[in-house]
């Protein structure tokens, strides 16, 4: 799309026989200037003195299915929302001719749920392939049109495409056409030194890491001589060869379908392979491609680039991504597509290739007896070992076919409306007037789940959009420095434009797919900070699709399904309680105990802080700055905490004063003994949240009896919906009421764990761990009265990391906290060790080997 076909003020919407123009309603990659316009012809002005709105928040969990027409026109990347539930949400909000505003509007779900819905749609996405697809859904080409389009389009570049893939039959000499193409990675053996093509392989059993079973490659020549050597993705890599091709005969050959192999066994495969699969790609290679394709789009920069596989597989820009047959057919499907006249339809071409570009590309992982052609590992950039190439034109015409059904899904409740759609930041909507939006629905990216800008970005670079607009995005992304914080900050700007537009007393509906508890408060502060109010439902409101992942199904912390949060916002004079923040008019006994709770989290996460760390923690949680000058910090430091003062080099801390004795000193700051009980209505208000999430999980694991405990995310979602929360997060606090299994999720304990568990909170055993094994791992000096007393009280409080799901402080307990083994028993030797692998396997990381040693012996009983 060229700039000047991207600023075209208007855009012709075609729906069965009827035509009308809807001026200005997409300006391609640029922000559109028509927006005030839109928003004075459509909006009905807010008139508080008349003003009757007076709806409650909708509280009912909907399931629903992926499986529509609709959906399935694009492969957006996950947390797509079915538009069949937004409608729901939409309907209940609003009224027929009211104003949606998306400004997070991804593959726009939230813009056609409202044109069917009869409303009014104003949509916003920083990224321009976001827009580009959501105007492509919002404007339905007549499907007899678009069938008619790609029928024209074969006859002018079918031959040409299809051409790439000319082969022939090793059974009766005639033409042929490639259906797909394997391709292997070269390894060099490590034993051998010989260089393995990984399809060649021979596969047997093994394990990974945590000691699951999986299967392995093993180098076939080692294998000959006896040897079972493992192939592994660290080995050294020679690039990527052709190793199979599955062909279609065109004379019709019985069976029509036919494969061959490059070490066919059968003689005349292996030469047809040779001279015309292998011959027909290095052709490929020596000649130019003719039409453009993206070049010069570098990928290096992209977050976790130098450890994830696109920098291993010797992917730098996005033609990297592509066999040179398929990039050269994709570019020839674009450069036709550029030459139509009707561009709504052109762009509808467009939405089809787009859909299928990734599923084209080295991303495409090759499985055995696969029903589907695609298999992509979603929200990254993986390049597989062994991948599949597919052949461009077949692929696209199927999905042209789909976009075309999609198409006559829509037209049966395509209202009578219309829709701006606007390529531009969220934090920045000064183009839309205040209090002239009737309802906001959205779901906006959350810390770093899904790299938006960069998934889009080989979208973005055939469209010839651009590119250069990452620094806008609303993300975490370590590489370009972008913080939680960062995120935090420029969600707040965005929420306080929603929060300005919105009329008083409408309602913002936030997706909400993160169970980090973290981020949930963050959302929380964010939303109370900028005025909303919070709906307090007493159930969990969610969109579930029914559809999980692997991820989804056994990931410890992975989504299940999306939660929805309603937020309103207050109408003139309304009283507004602001939560989760220290608000800046609290009175004086309230701030010093929300401001103490706030100190006692951050030392116990980072025992021996310095007192400038401890303050920033504090202040970071006000609403306004400047607020701590009216209260004592050091008074309210030195009631839960004490100080140590410890000699440091010279040179090290230029800002120390030199004690008496010319040494220079650093304080360092530790909760008091006294940290580690709670308050009786802290108390109070744990027991009785852990008894409602108990109650869950008995009728949880009742229905399903084949469950050994409840996934966090289940128990997360029953949880927020507790009216009056404890003030520490449930992470952690759950593991001192309940047990976590090897599997990751969560039970109830029995009796004799219950007894002990409450010893625990009791004494205040498993904050006290907490804080000896994060000092431990952050590497600060201990109290001698932070100690564990001895190596028993070690193996104890290593266990109860493992029972408490603290994988990572178990592994420093063990490794870091002076645990002689030779002071403990064979039979406590034995179960420390496994403790030790416990939290290791289920950590995710390498450990030190066991050291156990030999010490006193004593009968193990057998049991």
């Amino acid at each position: 799309m060229t700039k000047k076909e991207s600023n075209s003020v208007q855009s012709t919407f075609r729906f069965g026989s009827e035509t009308k123009i809807l001026e200005g309603c997409y300006f391609g990659d640029q922000p559109n200037p028509n927006l005030p316009r839109f928003i004075q012809e459509h909006a009905t002005p807010y008139d508080k003195e008349r003003d009757a709105y007076d709806i409650v928040a909708f509280n009912q969990g909907i399931t629903t299915t992926k499986a529509t027409a609709i959906y399935n026109m694009h492969s957006y990347h996950q947390g797509k929302k079915p538009h069949d539930a937004i409608r729901q949400y939409i309907r209940h909000y609003t009224a027929p001719g009211g104003i949606v505003l998306d400004p997070f509007v991804g593959s726009g779900g939230t813009a056609l749920a409202s044109l069917m819905e009869g409303r009014f749609a104003v949509v916003l996405d920083r990224s321009p392939a976001a827009t580009f697809i959501t105007k492509c859904y919002c404007t339905p080409i007549n499907p007899t049109t678009l069938r008619q389009a790609l029928s024209d389009l074969a006859q002018a570049i079918r031959d040409d495409v299809e051409g790439l893939y000319s082969t022939r039959c090793d059974r009766c000499g005639g033409e042929a056409i490639t259906t797909q193409t394997v391709y292997s990675q070269v390894f060099r053996c490590p034993r051998c030194l010989s260089k393995v093509v990984l399809f060649d392989c021979i596969e047997t059993e093994g394990t990974t890491a945590q000691g699951t079973p999986k299967k392995v490659k093993i180098c076939p020549f080692c294998h000959e001589k006896g040897h079972k050597e493992i192939i592994r993705s660290q080995s050294e890599k020679f690039g990527s060869i052709p190793v199979m091709t599955n062909y279609s005969c065109l004379n019709k050959c019985e069976p029509v379908h036919g494969s061959r192999r490059r070490n066919d066994q059968d003689k005349a495969k292996r030469s047809f392979f040779e001279k015309y699969d292998l011959g027909k790609i290095e052709k490929i290679h020596k000649d130019p491609t003719p039409y453009r394709y993206p070049q010069g789009y570098d990928m290096t920069g992209f977050s976790r680039y130098q450890r994830d596989a696109l920098f291993y597989y010797g992917v730098k820009e996005v033609s990297d991504l592509f066999t040179k047959r398929n990039l050269r057919a994709i570019a020839t499907v674009h450069h036709a597509i550029d030459k139509l006249a009707d561009k709504d339809v052109a762009d509808a071409l467009r939405f089809a290739i787009n859909g299928i570009t990734l599923g084209l590309s080295r991303l495409n992982r090759y499985m055995t007896g696969a029903s589907f052609p695609f298999y992509l590992i979603t929200g990254t950039y993986y390049v597989p070992q062994v991948s599949c190439e597919e052949p461009v034109w077949k692929h696209f015409a199927n999905k042209v076919e789909r976009v075309a059904k999609g198409y006559e899904a829509i037209r049966n409740e395509y209202q009578n409306t219309s829709f701006l759609i606007s390529t531009q930041s969220s934090v920045d909507m000064s183009m839309i007037p205040s209090n002239s939006i009737d309802y906001v629905f959205t779901d906006p990216p959350y810390s770093d789940n899904v790299q938006y800008g960069e998934l889009n970005y080989v979208w973005e670079a055939w469209m010839r959009f651009n590119t250069n607009w990452h620094e806008d995005e609303i993300i975490v992304n370590d590489v370009r420095q972008k913080s939680e914080a960062d995120w935090a900050f420029l969600m707040k700007r965005a929420m306080a434009e929603c929060f300005r537009v919105l009329k008083p007393g409408r309602w913002l509906s936030l997706c909400y797919h993160d169970t980090s508890e973290g981020t949930w408060e963050l959302v929380q502060d964010v939303m109370a900070e900028v005025g909303f109010l919070v709906d307090k439902t007493d159930s969990a409101v969610f969109i579930d699709t029914g559809q999980k992942s692997f991820n989804q199904l056994t990931a410890d912390k992975s989504t299940k399904r999306d939660l929805v949060l309603n937020f309103r916002k207050p109408k003139p004079d309304e009283w507004r309680v602001t939560q989760i923040f220290i608000p800046s008019n609290i009175d004086v006994p309230t701030f010093n105990e929300l401001a103490k709770q706030i100190v006692r989290d951050y030392l116990t996460a980072h025992p021996g802080a310095t007192k400038d760390r401890i303050y920033d923690a504090l202040v970071s949680s006000m609403v306004r700055k400047g607020q701590m000058e009216a209260h004592d910090f050091d008074a309210l430091l030195r009631s839960v905490a004490e100080e140590v003062q410890q000699p440091v080099k010279k040179n090290l801390f230029e800002n120390k004063e030199p004690d008496l004795f010319g040494s220079h000193v650093q304080s360092r700051w530790y909760l008091k003994e006294t940290a580690d009980h709670l308050d009786q209505a802290e108390q109070v208000k744990e027991d009785a949240a852990a008894a409602q999430l108990e109650k869950f999980m008995g009728e949880y694991l009742k229905k399903y009896r084949e469950h050994e405990g409840v996934h966090y995310s289940d128990l997360f979602e029953q949880y927020l919906p507790v009216q009056d929360k404890p003030r520490r997060l449930l992470a952690d606090w759950l593991p001192e009421y309940f047990i976590k299994t090897l599997s990751g999720t969560w039970r109830p304990p029995n009796d004799d764990e219950r007894n002990q568990l409450a010893k625990l909170r009791e004494a205040g055993t498993l904050r006290l761990i907490k804080r000896f094994a994060n000092a431990l791992i952050e590497g600060v000096p201990l109290r001698d009265k932070d100690r564990p007393s001895g190596d028993v009280d070690l193996l104890d409080w290593l266990r109860q990391c493992r029972r408490a799901g603290l994988y990572e402080q178990g592994k420093a307990i063990y490794e870091k906290g002076g645990l002689s083994l030779a002071n403990l028993t064979h039979k406590q030797q034995i179960e420390v060790e496994d403790d030790y692998r416990i939290c290791v396997r289920r950590g995710g990381e390498t450990g030190t080997k066991p050291k156990r040693r030999k010490g006193r012996q004593e009968k193990i009983d057998v049991l």
